[in-house]
């Protein structure tokens, strides 16, 4: 599997996640101290997702870090 194609699955499992714990992407960007816009650049690869992004997004949404790896 290509690198941008895992990248695009961890990208997908961050948004589901989102959506399953029905956070807005104004409230997760809130959370992570970027706007509504900068939030929705990372989550649909217009943006480069940091690690460290990675590991506070788990945060806000509740799970391990890994769980967005495993795929």
């Amino acid at each position: 599997m290509l690198l941008e194609e895992k990248a695009e699955k961890v990208r997908k499992r961050i948004r589901s996640t989102r959506l399953e714990k029905e956070f807005t992407q104004d409230y997760v960007g809130q959370k992570l101290g970027v706007s509504q816009k900068t939030y929705h650049r990372l989550e649909n690869g217009k943006s480069q997702l940091k690690v460290e992004i990675l590991f506070r997004l788990a945060i806000v949404l509740e799970v391990n870090a890994s769980y967005f790896l495993e795929i």
